[in-house]
């Protein structure tokens, strides 16, 4: 098995699985369930679980992986405030590895082929993101790298913005499982009839 010391795994090239040395909930990933008809992994081709993000954030993880889908305005309130909240000590992170800039990957959930690019935030870690979706590909242990990486805004403790479904881009709370938008006068119709 080849070790991925970055994202803390093993992967075997014969058979394609995983061995993780932290539990799913090591990265604030609790699973609920998987779906009949679920979406495919984009990495490993499992069916897509839906979780839950740090007790409060909808998104579909991977359980053969651990690779997570996330809305792209989901991911940057959960890196803002695993930052600014960070206790432990900054860990240096490791040199970008330029061999994942040539993965292809589709999105879950129009089969578009994703963007591969470098996160150009803290952590050095390459990511996958759906500009038609608005979602974000993270494998497994890269929300944590990132969270580590140094920089001035860690431990700051300032409290983040709220995030709804709201601050989300249509085609992210569709493609989670959320309701079409609605206006107050959809509300105030409800009530009358």
């Amino acid at each position: 098995m080849q070790l991925f010391e970055r994202r803390r795994c093993y992967f075997c090239r014969y058979c394609g699985s995983f061995h993780f040395l932290d539990t799913p909930e090591s990265d604030g990933i609790r699973v609920l369930e998987t779906p009949a008809q679920a979406r495919l992994c984009p990495r490993c081709r499992s069916g897509l679980a839906t979780a839950e993000l740090d007790g409060a954030h909808p998104v579909q993880c991977c359980t053969a992986c651990r690779g997570v889908l996330i809305p792209r305005s989901t991911f940057a309130h959960v890196v803002y405030t695993r930052r600014t909240w960070a206790t432990s000590p900054p860990v240096a992170p490791s040199p970008l590895d330029r061999t994942e800039l040539e993965r292809l990957f589709s999105c879950p959930s129009c089969s578009a082929r994703m963007e591969t690019h470098p996160y150009y935030g803290p952590g050095n870690v390459i990511i996958d993101s759906c500009g038609t979706c608005d979602l974000v590909w993270l494998d497994f242990g890269e929300l944590k790298q990132i969270a580590d990486a140094p920089g001035a805004d860690r431990g700051l403790r300032k409290p983040a913005p709220r995030e709804t479904s709201d601050t989300m881009m249509p085609a992210a709370r569709s493609s989670l499982g959320y309701a079409p938008d609605r206006d107050g006068l959809d509300d105030l119709l409800d009530l009358f009839s």
